[in-house]
């Protein structure tokens, strides 16, 4: 007959190495990348029928915990973004701009289904050569906001469609400070390899 004290112990040591390894899971799930994708985008300024034809690579990562527990319970996952982009832009004369978004907050209603909107928003910084503008110079503030769908192809790989609204400024630095409002329609390919684990 088993004595139940070593018993009792062997089943205390499975049931912590057990939980262990589940936190670990958890842990291992919750961080690194959340999502990284790309979209193309093409934008109309508010003037001069200036045309945006842009590229956006992005990722994204987990809100800290204590944020991201309450929205879970209501199926919204909320995402910290890094955003880059690049803009070819056609008015008067050809031009550039290349920038990033490095404070982008997006929160999508997923519970595994097919289709999943989302919203999105967030400040970054621009460099663009655009002139005739009134822009005040080329280093630009920029703020966005807007919103989407993910349809989804399989459990972690989505098409992503949106729309966006950005308003681009110097901040004040300069006297010259017109700024300029565009509005932005994009495509792209998202992964979540972390989704439904």
């Amino acid at each position: 007959m088993t004595k139940p004290l070593p018993l009792a112990l062997c089943v205390t040591v499975a049931f912590l190495t057990a939980s262990g390894v589940r936190a670990d899971a958890q842990e291992t799930e919750r961080s690194g990348v959340q999502s990284f994708g790309l979209r193309a985008a093409y934008g109309l300024g508010d003037r001069h029928n200036l045309q945006f034809v842009s590229l956006l690579p992005r990722a994204s990562w987990l809100f800290p915990r204590c944020i991201d527990e309450p929205l879970a319970a209501y199926g919204v996952q909320g995402e910290f973004v890094v955003e880059g982009i690049v803009s070819y832009i056609n008015n008067r004369t050809e031009t550039v701009e290349a920038g990033i978004n490095p404070l982008v907050f997006s929160l999508r209603y997923d519970r595994g289904q097919s289709l999943v909107p989302f919203l999105e928003g967030g400040e970054g910084v621009l460099y663009t050569d655009l002139r005739g503008e009134h822009l005040g110079g080329p280093f630009e503030f920029s703020s966005q906001a807007g919103g989407g769908l993910h349809w989804f192809l399989d459990r972690h790989t989505a098409l992503t469609a949106s729309y966006r609204i950005r308003h681009i400024s110097n901040a004040g630095i300069r006297k010259e400070n017109s700024g300029l409002n565009t509005d932005f329609f994009t495509v792209g390919i998202t992964i979540f390899p972390k989704r439904g684990e």
